[in-house]
């Protein structure tokens, strides 16, 4: 009998691990991407489950919101509000949960819909490094023209739209393209500095964004981006 008992117990104790560990369900502390009209967006979810509830925090550059929500251990759904232009904007995230990685989708309101993914951040890993960008020929030094993949952050979140420019002297034209839809570009390039404007719909308003900058000696182009009443941020591009 004592090595019937003996012998069950790496077994039991196995049993005992994977319930605690099965239990332990999304707690944890996650790195979430959202999109939204407005753009995409990285959060940080900081999560405690007991039994299927779900209680916790989400982490941003405007601070913490409590959330709460639930998971049955497939599907997990998660909600918090934020203040959006003065109001209050509830946000609803669903996705399939698994261990270390969600996936699914985040309602602002039923006003918009768009996409939600994360990971556990002791699984998010580094992303791999890029090769060097190549420069720019020397005729071109002067020349912006050509695809751009630009990087907006502000306070609202992040988006990572592209630009196209066709630069004729000092009058730049081109075209938009992101979370906003497509747009016309208009603006100017003069002694190393670049002034552009686009004119989009945003939920059924036309908003005016200015894009200011330089370009830089590495052939990179940095500088402020103003979306009128929605607030400043900044922005870096890279030509494609």
């Amino acid at each position: 009998m004592r090595k019937i008992l003996w012998g069950s117990f790496p077994f039991l104790l196995l049993c005992a691990i994977t319930v605690s560990a099965q239990s332990a369900g999304a707690t944890g502390t996650w790195d979430a991407s959202l999109t939204s009209p407005q753009g995409s967006f990285n959060v940080q979810l900081v999560l405690k489950q007991d039994g299927e509830k779900v209680t916790g925090v989400v982490r941003s550059q405007r601070g913490e919101v409590p959330l709460e929500g639930t998971n049955n251990g497939k599907e997990i759904t998660l909600k918090y509000t934020i203040k959006f232009q003065d109001n209050d904007l509830p946000i609803t995230l669903t996705g399939a949960f698994e261990a270390a990685s969600i996936k699914g989708s985040a309602d602002y309101g039923g006003m918009a819909q768009g996409e939600f993914n994360a990971k556990r951040a002791a699984d998010a890993g580094t992303p791999p490094a890029k090769p060097p960008a190549t420069s720019a020929p020397a005729n071109n030094a002067g020349d912006i023209s050509g695809e751009w993949a630009v990087q907006v952050e502000t306070p609202n979140g992040s988006g990572s739209p592209t630009f196209t420019f066709k630069q004729d002297g000092e009058k730049l034209t081109g075209h938009y393209k992101g979370a906003f839809g497509e747009a016309p570009v208009t603006g100017t390039f003069k002694d190393g500095k670049v002034a552009f404007t686009i004119k989009v719909d945003a939920q059924g308003q036309q908003l005016t964004i200015n894009y200011t900058g330089t370009l830089e000696k590495d052939g990179t182009m940095k500088g402020a981006v103003d979306v009128g009443d929605v607030g400043s941020g900044t922005w870096t591009g890279k030509r494609k």
